[in-house]
Formats: structure tokens, C-alpha cells, sequence
């Protein structure tokens, strides 16, 4: 009896830690510092107070041609949004490109959590638009921004959307790695994006790695048939959930999904799924 009590306080004690590090988990990097990259194309530095008193701080790359289009980057949890700026800036140098620190991330100030990131991701998308007025609005979302750049989707008139190693909810995957624990009741952030993505006609493109040990291929499946407007899936063999953006094919695979989203935003697309 005394081994059996010992080995249930061991388990309660192992599931309370889980939950007091679970914003943590999801957000580890929060409080890390950001450094501005030396980079030939420096971008203007943008500063969003919230509602609720916390600053975003974030960056425009301002697009190298008239064009009048706008791309908004949503990254990893543990994604410098210096980094992903200046790679989609990159990619993408006739658009014009911003990305955001989370809250907690960078200079950003204030605590990360799922209400918040989706609140933000309205507020950035509706800063830049009044200020621009593009024509068209994409987004890209890469791993947790995936859930992020869906929502955003869902709430406001986006021409398209990339999603990068996405997932059908934290939910999902949670209950596959700590599968031993009861985590629906105990989860606080959950990043539904099937469900943002239920009912929303706006055209997706997804990549996804083969080798993904982070987000497994099942839980991007899931996601992928619920999408009611796909019109680019591409799995790219041999990447996993951290190298992906190291494979050659990457950036090419990148802009033809970009081209999906971009002619489907004035075309109807077919749905296509290639590998």
C-alpha cells in the first residue's frame, strides 16, 4: 500500500508540474533577448500598445517595387521574429513584409498566452492595413504561428494564408506526447486551428516536414482534411520540424506556395496535394 501511495503522489506531483509549466512549455521563448540583425535591408521599427498595457514591438520591410501587397509572418514559440523578418523580407521582396515579437518575446513586454497572441494578431493586422491599405493581405504561420496565422484568417478578410508545420490543435498534440496525463482539463492554451479553420473559404497553402518528430505528420493530416480551400500541400521528405527551412527546396517550395494562395485570392483554385 505504501509503494502504490508512493508512486500516486510521485504521479500527482509529476501532473501539477506539467500544469504550472505548461506556459512555459509552449512559450519557452519568452524572455529571450532579440538582437537587430546586420542586414542590408533594415526594416522600420514599429511599436503596437494593446488594450490590456502591454507594447509589441515589431518591424515593416517596406516592399522594393510599387506593389501594393502585404505579407504578415507568425512564428515559431521559440522563433526570433528579427529572424523570421528578415527571411521572409528575403523571400518575398516585392511585398511588403512585417512580423511581431510575441508578447514576453524580445522587447515585447507583457505574458504570452493563446488569448493574447490571437487578440495581437488582430490588432498588427488591423494597425498595417489602416496604415497601408494594400490591395491584398497574406499571412504566414510557421508551427504554433500556424494556429495564429488561421485564426487571423477567420477574423478578418485575408486573400490567402502559408501554414508551415502546422497542427489540427495543441490540444491534439499535447494529448499525444504526455499521453499519460489528463490534458484536456488541465490545458489552458489550446490553439484550436482546425477549428479557425472550420467553414473559412480562405485559400491555404501548407508545407510540411516528412520527418516532423515535434509536430508528427498525423496531426498535420488532420488539419489538412478539414481544409475546406486548399490549393497547396507539399511534404518535404527528409526535413524535420527544425530543418526544414535548411532543405534546398525550401524557398522554392515557399514561393510556389505563395503563388498557390496568390492566384487562388483572384481565381477558384483546385485543391492540390503534391509530394
Amino acid at each position: 500500500m505504501k509503494l502504490i501511495a508512493t508512486l500516486a503522489l510521485c504521479y500527482v506531483g509529476i501532473v501539477a508540474l506539467l500544469y504550472f509549466a505548461q506556459g512555459w512549455l509552449l512559450f519557452p521563448g519568452a524572455g529571450l533577448p532579440s538582437r537587430p540583425l546586420d542586414s542590408p535591408r533594415q526594416p522600420e521599427r514599429l511599436e503596437l500598445p494593446t488594450g490590456s498595457g502591454p507594447v509589441l514591438h515589431g518591424m515593416l520591410f517596406p516592399a522594393r517595387t510599387a506593389a501594393t501587397d502585404l505579407l504578415i509572418g507568425f512564428g515559431g514559440n521559440a522563433q526570433d521574429a528579427e529572424m523570421l523578418g528578415q527571411d521572409l523580407a528575403a523571400d518575398f521582396p516585392n511585398l511588403h513584409v512585417a512580423a511581431f515579437h510575441y508578447r514576453g518575446y524580445g522587447p515585447s513586454t507583457g505574458r504570452p498566452s493563446e488569448a493574447a497572441l490571437l487578440e495581437d494578431a488582430r490588432a498588427i493586422h488591423d494597425m498595417l492595413v489602416s496604415r497601408l491599405a494594400p490591395e491584398r493581405t497574406f499571412a504566414i504561420g510557421i508551427s504554433l504561428g500556424s494556429a495564429v496565422a488561421a485564426h487571423l484568417s477567420k477574423e478578418r478578410p485575408l486573400a490567402g494564408v502559408i501554414l508551415v508545420t502546422p497542427f489540427d490543435s495543441i490540444e491534439a498534440v499535447a494529448k499525444e506526447t504526455y499521453f499519460w496525463v489528463p490534458v484536456g482539463p488541465l490545458l489552458r492554451h489550446r490553439f484550436p486551428t482546425v477549428e479557425f479553420m472550420s467553414g473559412n473559404p480562405t485559400p491555404v497553402a501548407v508545407i510540411a516536414a516528412g520527418q516532423d518528430r515535434v509536430i508528427r505528420p498525423r496531426r498535420t493530416a488532420a488539419l489538412v482534411e478539414r481544409l475546406e480551400n486548399l490549393v497547396f500541400y507539399r511534404v518535404l521528405e527528409g526535413a524535420d520540424h527544425n530543418t526544414l527551412y535548411q532543405v534546398p527546396i525550401y524557398e522554392e517550395t515557399l514561393n510556389a506556395a505563395f503563388a498557390a494562395i496568390s492566384g487562388a485570392a483572384t481565381e477558384p483554385a483546385e485543391r492540390v496535394s503534391a509530394n
